[in-house]
């Protein structure tokens, strides 16, 4: 039976009546950023008792959200939630900050149990419970206040609750329980943390930036339609008085295509469609021709500013922080994704038009910035996960595993024993076959863990396939267990249609289909790391909890990085206790190595 509450009395007489110390909650509010939002209302549900608290315009509002906060401290004792972060992030918006931390999230539940399904709580109601759903849209067009919105509300809470009795069975049965429990439910009081915090934005450098970006945009555009002959004028935007170029033809992909035609270029990738692409691989192939080296430049430039720079000052709270949404469930390998705006994105300085975005990112008067970063975090998983012994011995050691794969490809002579960093004539030799250990790097190591074939090497480098070949054959010999957990990974998934990371959690792959045997080997290393990452959060957050001079924030995760607010006056302390929290944050065979960066911007900290 659903109930709705609107006075500080009839709330305190319902719950005085009925046991909620384990109850799922669930929030309705006008907006879903942290500083925007304001709250609209919030519901309980045991099953048995589901009710609303109209807070909407509600002259009672403040006291009754006070009654609720010695709920939260007291009382209730297990909160699951449909989405926790978002719901806890709401409660700590209104002022309660003191609640269980024993919580169970039903999204990140189902994710763990089948991660390439949809997620949202009305899909799930209807294919677990069976029930008819309205959406949010159509619910509060009808008005906080009205009926249909209760109902609305209650219902989220109800389906919530009923949907965790039956996800908590599955988490059991598939052995991804401790998974669940010990790692995503401690990491979503990270993620609550992040969208909470948010990170400083310089608005004078952004503009400085956006400025310069948007010149050197025009400028290439010029040289481009002078190049190809196309006729343009130059106007100014009615609204921000910008110079822009104006022309009745567009640097379409069909256009550039026919300008390449023109000047006699060919490329051997071509679109479906059969005509020459204009995309990176291409643009790559041609490069030396003067019109597509000014075309390299101006997408750089071009998405710098329609994927960043113009997209930040929208998503900039009125404190100056921006706060990224962070998807705990959006990728099938468990990696952490976000979005407005996607902080996993940020781009790199290109040699080609040093625009530095990161600096934009700044810390407050008084803090810093540190960007701890796992390095080399993908080679050690690999040998983790296919228990190489030469592998994990040259860890170990402090060997270079580039230099080491370059040795056995290329056939360099190099002794073991002076590919450790720590020789005297290391530095020499790494010097000396530069050009052999980048192959090494980036031509085997890296992409044969991603299933690189023997063409794709051969396009990368220039060799012959056959070359090519060879060299992967050398790379297995060298390393001949990876060749044997790729076997046993395959048979694995041709039997079972899913594989199984150290942690349990899942991937689900159709076997007849090629690609899955690459993208299941793949995923024992990135399903892995996606799970350090979490339990490292999980950990250097409870370092900060211990440490509250330190007035330490986590901010954002990118990939294998997490980046981190400090006071100033604590960062020499804090930074051995953080790099040795999160080089220890597994119990795995192998250590891993995090490197740490300090500075007032994240570029500095880069």
């Amino acid at each position: 039976m659903n109930t709705v509450l609107h006075t500080l009395k009839e709330v305190k007489e319902y719950f005085s009546k009925r046991d909620f110390s384990t109850c799922a909650f669930d929030t309705e509010t006008t907006d879903l950023g942290y500083y925007k939002l304001d709250i609209v209302g919030c519901s309980f549900s045991t099953g048995e008792a589901t009710c609303y608290i109209d807070l909407w315009q509600n002259e009672e509002k403040e006291p009754i959200i006070l009654f609720l906060s010695y709920l939260f401290s007291t009382h209730i004792k297990s909160l699951v939630m449909h989405n926790a972060p978002f719901d806890m992030k709401v409660l700590h918006k209104i002022g309660i900050t003191d609640f269980t931390r024993n919580i169970f999230c039903t999204m990140t539940a189902h994710h763990l149990i089948n991660e390439n399904a949809n997620h949202g709580l009305k899909n799930l109601a209807c294919k677990y419970l069976g029930v008819e759903t309205v959406d949010y849209g159509n619910a509060s067009i009808c008005g906080y206040k009205s009926d249909t919105f209760y109902e609305y509300a209650c219902n989220d809470a109800k389906w919530t609750w009923e949907l965790h009795k039956i996800f908590n069975k599955k988490l059991f049965e598939f052995g991804v329980n401790r998974l669940f429990f010990e790692v995503e439910m401690p990491f979503q009081f990270v993620i609550m943390d992040m969208e909470i915090n948010g990170i400083k934005i310089n608005a004078y450098r952004l503009e400085e930036l956006r400025k310069a970006a948007r010149a050197k945009k025009l400028f290439l555009e010029r040289k481009l339609y002078e190049i190809a002959h196309l006729p343009y004028s130059i106007q100014c935007d009615m609204f921000t008085g910008e110079a822009e170029l104006v022309s009745k033809y567009k640097l379409s992909n069909n256009t550039i295509s026919d300008i390449f035609e023109s000047r006699g270029l060919k490329s051997p990738y071509l679109t479906e469609g059969g005509k020459m692409s204009t995309g990176k691989e291409t643009l790559l192939y041609l490069k030396g021709d003067e019109f597509v080296d000014m075309l390299y430049k101006y997408n750089i430039v071009n998405k710098l500013l329609s994927s960043f720079v113009d997209k930040v000052p929208n998503h900039l709270d009125a404190d100056g922080r921006v706060r990224a949404s962070f998807n705990n469930t959006g990728t099938t390998t468990g990696r952490l994704s976000s979005s407005n705006p996607n902080m996993q994105n940020n781009p790199k300085i290109n040699p080609e038009l040093p625009f530095d975005f990161k600096s934009i990112f700044e810390a407050p008067e008084g803090k810093t910035l540190i960007s701890a970063d796992y390095c080399g975090q993908e080679l050690r998983l690999l040998a983790i996960v296919a228990n190489e012994d030469i592998l994990l011995n040259a860890f170990r050691e402090n060997m270079d595993p580039h230099l080491m794969t370059a040795n056995s490809v290329f056939g360099l002579g190099i002794e073991p024993e002076m590919m450790k960093t720590t020789h005297p004539q290391y530095n020499e030799l790494k010097d000396k076959y530069k050009h052999e250990r980048h192959i090494g790097k980036n031509s085997y190591n890296f992409p044969i863990i991603y299933g690189t074939t023997a063409y794709g090497i051969s396009k990368n480098t220039g060799i012959t396939e056959e070359e090519a070949q060879k060299g992967i054959d050398k790379f297995f010999q060298a390393y001949p267990r990876i060749l044997s957990a790729m076997k046993k990974c395959s048979d694995f998934l041709k039997q079972n249609w899913h594989v199984k990371s150290l942690t349990r959690r899942r991937r689900r792959l159709d076997p007849n289909e090629k690609k899955s045997y690459r993208q299941a080997f793949n995923f024992l290393i990135q399903g892995l790391a996606s799970d350090l990452i979490r339990c490292a959060c999980n950990n250097v957050r409870k370092l900060f909890e211990e440490h509250p001079e330190w007035e330490a924030k986590i901010l954002f995760i990118v990939h294998d990085e997490i980046v981190f607010e400090i006071k100033e006056e604590y960062v020499d302390i804090a930074n051995p206790m953080i790099k040795e929290t999160m080089e220890t944050a597994m119990n795995l065979p192998l250590r891993m190595e995090v490197e740490l960066g300090v500075g007032k911007t994240y570029s500095e900290a880069k």
